[in-house]
C-alpha cells in the first residue's frame, strides 16, 4: 500500500509540472471524521480539471482509531454546479478502506465502496480557500464522512 501511495503522489506531481497550463490544479489538505466508528483522519488530495466544471480527484486518508491503524484511498469525479467565490459540487467515485487491528484475531478488514456526496470550494483569497464536504459510502462501510480542508489554488 505504501508503494501505491508513493506512486500516486509522484504521478500527481509529474503531471502538474507538465500540464499546469492546460487545466486548473488544486492541492487540498483536509481533516475527516467518520460517522460510524468516529475515526478522525488526515487527508491529502489533488484535483485536476480536464473539462470545464468537471474535475478528477485522488485522495489518501490516514485515520486514527483507538488501536491499530486505518487508511483510505479515494478517486472521485466532481461536477461543479456554481462558479465564482463559492463553488458547490456533486461527486461520485470509488473508495478503498483498510483497517488493521492490533490484538485482534481478525487481523485486517478491507472495504471497497462507492462515494456519493456534495461539497464546496469557498475562496478566502485568490490562492487559498476552504473545502467542506460530506460523502456517503453505501456499500462496504455504510457511513458518512465529514471533511473540512484547506485548498491551495495552484493556477
Amino acid at each position: 500500500m505504501k508503494k501505491i501511495i508513493i506512486v500516486v503522489f509522484i504521478l500527481i506531481f509529474s503531471h502538474s509540472v507538465k500540464a499546469q497550463y492546460k487545466g486548473q490544479w488544486r492541492a487540498i489538505h483536509a481533516y475527516e471524521m467518520t460517522s460510524g466508528k468516529g475515526f478522525f483522519g488526515m487527508t491529502l488530495e489533488g484535483e485536476y480539471f480536464p473539462l470545464n466544471y468537471f474535475s478528477l480527484t485522488s485522495a489518501v486518508s490516514f485515520y486514527i482509531p483507538a488501536t491499530g491503524n486505518a487508511r483510505g484511498f479515494d478517486i472521485n469525479a466532481r461536477y461543479y454546479l456554481t462558479e465564482k467565490a463559492r463553488q458547490w459540487y456533486a461527486l461520485l467515485g470509488y473508495g478503498h478502506y483498510t483497517r488493521i487491528y492490533e490484538f485482534n484475531p481478525k487481523g485486517s478488514v478491507k472495504y471497497d465502496s462507492i462515494n456519493l456526496g456534495v461539497g464546496g470550494m469557498i475562496k478566502l483569497i485568490d490562492e487559498i480557500g476552504l473545502n467542506p464536504e460530506v460523502r456517503y459510502q453505501p456499500i462496504g462501510r455504510d457511513e458518512f464522512i465529514f471533511k473540512l480542508g484547506v485548498v491551495y489554488f495552484i493556477n
